[in-house]
């Protein structure tokens, strides 16, 4: 490029468009001006598939403008999911994705690609073995589920969020078990002791939710959840409080397709999504050596398991972003189950069990918090829990997700057998009858 050009450019758009323009090697490339253009550009899935590598690798703009730019294109050849799942892999955001997906949408009806265009490791063809090499098989891989269209990604978040909305107005008022078992890594790593057991009575009474803890490694005390300075990560608001806030409008959520995954032999349909620190209510507490403790709010990202047909939520995901450096607190995250279980011969979605992790320094923490026994509500909820009964945990099979795969195709129909002619020999079969006689 002359330097005449350079300056041209330099005089007549903004630097990072000029960067853009000094990087791309071909014209399929300047699609970043589409977001400066109101008509759309026609383009092939070549094209389309260079400019979404060309703006991850640049990391000039964001998700959300490189989705709306993809918005204002026209393909002139159709759109494949493999080519969808090959850019997600190689660092398509959610929201380009979703712009991706709206697109192969459009492009249906019309001619594919003559060739493959995309490549990834993830989506790569397994490489065909010469003939007559000694092979063993173990094992046949099952095909991946694809994703739903847009539409129906969007129906189910619908679905998702009506259900969290109306979560707490749907449960009863109960009290229930909280068995919260912490382990600590002095060294920051995974290598975790136990410290102990805590047993906390938990009521929940017209959307209130109230923490006592009985039992602290064995000892019986009288205190709540803050009164604890043993040591270790607590936990409270898993009763609703956690799911409808990802939910609210206020909270100004990004949602996005992640995978199918199967969950208690359940099929799930997971969606990622993300929440700014402006928006979030996610607080992060250290209490430390101090008397008074330290607390923030923080942005924060995670996954959504949900019904496809109900949208009943059956597990979340937490991470913390962009903790601040000085906050002692450096890592947290937290993974909340529900399932169902019966309370006054009902039965009620309710939370099963939390994982929760966090690194302050040279300290790890995980706790493992289970909730049982649960019970309506009133005078009669009076409970008791056995120390030896807390410390079995659920099993692996209540907690670990399962790959979703699609469902084998049922075997053809094999017609019966043709009956056999019965034999002359059989005793219980008349002869066949002569031919007449000539005339």
């Amino acid at each position: 490029m002359s330097a005449e050009l350079r300056a041209l450019l330099k005089r007549n758009f903004p630097l990072q468009t000029y960067v853009m323009i000094v990087n791309m090697r071909c014209l399929g490339l300047l699609l970043c001006f589409a977001l400066l253009l109101p008509a759309q550009l026609q383009m092939n899935l070549q094209q389309l598939a260079d400019f979404v590598r060309s703006e991850l690798a640049l990391r000039q703009h964001s998700d959300k403008q490189i989705a709306a730019a993809i918005k204002k294109l026209k393909l002139t050849e159709r759109l494949t999911d493999k080519a969808i799942i090959d850019l997600q892999a190689q660092g398509a955001g959610p929201k380009t994705v979703e712009a991706l997906q709206e697109l192969r949408d459009q492009t249906a009806s019309i001619k594919g690609p003559t060739h493959d265009v995309t490549s990834s490791p993830a989506t790569a063809p397994d490489q065909g073995i010469p003939a007559g090499s000694p092979t063993a098989t173990l094992s046949v891989k099952a095909p991946p589920i694809p994703p739903p269209d847009s539409i129906r990604q969007r129906q189910i978040r619908d679905a998702m969020t009506q259900y969290a909305m109306n979560y707490t107005a749907n449960l009863p008022n109960f009290v229930c078990v909280q068995v919260t078992r912490q382990y600590i890594d002095p060294r920051g790593g995974t290598d975790y002791r136990t410290i102990g057991t805590i047993l906390a009575r938990v009521s929940y009474n017209e959307g209130q939710e109230q923490y006592k803890v009985y039992s602290q490694y064995g000892h019986l005390v009288d205190t709540d959840m803050r009164g604890l300075r043993a040591g270790g990560a607590t936990s409270t608001g898993e009763f609703g409080s956690l799911m409808r806030e990802i939910f609210e409008p206020k909270s100004d959520a990004e949602f996005g397709w992640d995978h199918w995954g199967t969950l208690r032999g359940r099929r799930m349909a997971v969606f990622n999504y993300f929440i700014d620190s402006g928006h979030s209510n996610w607080s992060i507490t250290y209490d430390g050596n101090s008397s008074e403790g330290q607390r923030i709010i923080t942005a924060y990202r995670g996954l959504i398991y949900a019904d496809p047909q109900t949208g009943e939520i059956a597990r979340i995901k937490f991470v913390a972003v962009g903790i601040p450096k000085e906050f002692p607190v450096q890592e947290a995250s937290e993974i909340l189950d529900y399932d169902l279980t019966e309370i006054g011969g009902q039965k009620f979605v309710c939370p099963l069990v939390a994982q929760l992790w966090m690194r302050a320094g040279r300290e790890s923490t995980h706790n493992e918090i289970e909730f049982r026994a649960y019970r309506k509500f009133g005078t009669e909820s009076s409970i008791t829990y056995d120390m030896e009964e807390a410390a079995k945990p659920l099993p692996p099979s209540k907690t670990q997700e399962q790959p979703a795969v699609a469902e084998p195709t049922p075997a053809p129909q094999q017609a019966p057998p043709p009956q056999k002619a019965p034999t002359q020999s059989s005793p219980w079969v008349l002869p066949t009858a002569p031919p007449p006689p000539p005339k």
